[in-house]
């Protein structure tokens, strides 16, 4: 009987130590702060709903201020080393990887967050987003519009004039040209520096970046017209995904997607708007929000740049259609 018992003993330990093995501890590496409004609202939520959905077989753990790595150009390459299993990621830090994303960026083309991130993950979903592949996509997502922030008022097109505004990337550098404006080039953590020296008079951003890195310390005049957005993504190792059991699967699967992609664009802009309100409300600030008559004139200034980056060659014309398309079903309510 003494033999029987220890044996079911040991049984049971055994038991409860693969049960413990079979749980997978992922490693959800993200750059940015703790309290930053996307690790509080999306990334943490999301891990710990998943958590309870994989019924015991994951452990997401999120680990914030680059705790595992802070170069935000180095995220995926801590997927593929391994020291993340799952990653924020913003695309345009790894330049010459993700070739199709310039379509996010036209002008004028998205009007906001919500439709953006939801017609951002459609067209990832049909294949048509070079780059991807070789990730596991829990999610992909589009700012808000980014628009123009300035240390001078600025209430229509024609005051940009001559100006130097900060932008990133090559749309954005073609739309400040087109209203008129010097395009700058520099990573928005130097953008409050050289406004007050006066290196630069404004940059483009969403008021969320705005407000997040300072700028609005520096910059009291923000004009509306809408510039263009920048992706951003949560992302997997594929390899890591693809040994997880059927149930970790599945509650990962259930959580990701155009789930996450209608709640990053509520979260921007409802954000952004608050902002946007608070500003209206500071009277040393003057925000100009374009008319229907003034944002067919931007539209119709930044129309080259649009025809310009749609002629360079079939893809691009093509993604510009089906990126339309997208929003266009997405405004519609499907």
């Amino acid at each position: 009987m003494r033999k029987l018992m220890l044996a079911a003993a040991a049984i049971a330990a055994a038991g409860m130590t693969s049960g413990a093995q079979a749980q997978e501890k992922l490693k959800f590496a993200v750059f940015t702060p703790d309290a930053e409004m996307t690790h509080q609202v999306i990334m943490k939520p999301w891990a710990e709903k998943v958590n309870k959905d994989s019924g015991g077989t994951l452990d997401i753990q999120t680990f914030p201020n680059g705790a595992l790595g802070r170069n935000p150009g180095l995220q995926t390459k801590m997927l593929q080393d391994g020291v993340a299993d799952i990653a924020w990621v913003i695309p345009s830090y790894t330049p010459g990887v993700y070739l199709d994303d310039d379509v996010f960026e036209l002008p004028n083309v998205i009007q906001n967050s919500i439709e953006g991130s939801v017609a951002a993950w459609r067209l990832l979903k049909k294949g048509m987003l070079r780059g991807y592949e070789q990730y596991y996509m829990i999610g992909l997502f589009a700012t808000s519009p980014y628009t123009i922030h300035t240390n001078f008022v600025a209430r229509k097109p024609e005051d940009l004039q001559g100006k130097k505004i900060r932008t990133v990337g090559t749309i954005s550098t073609e739309t400040i040209k087109a209203v008129g404006a010097v395009p700058e080039g520099m990573p928005v953590t130097q953008v409050v520096e050289a406004m007050s020296r006066g290196v630069i008079d404004g940059t483009t951003g969403h008021p969320i970046a705005i407000f997040d890195f300072g700028i609005s310390r520096v910059a009291s005049s923000h004009f509306l017209g809408k510039v263009g957005t920048v992706t951003l993504g949560i992302f997997m190792s594929k390899a890591k995904f693809d040994s997880l059991p059927a149930k970790a699967k599945e509650a990962i699967e259930k959580n990701s997607g155009e789930v996450l992609s209608r709640q990053f664009g509520k979260m921007s802009e409802d954000r952004n708007n608050e902002l946007i309100a608070e500003w209206k409300k500071d009277p040393k600030r003057t925000v100009t929000e374009p008319t229907a008559e003034q944002n067919a004139q931007w539209d119709k200034t930044l129309l080259p740049v649009v025809a310009g980056w749609e002629a360079k060659d079939a893809r691009n014309k093509a993604l510009s259609e089906a990126l339309r398309k997208e929003l266009a079903t997405a405004r519609a309510g499907n």
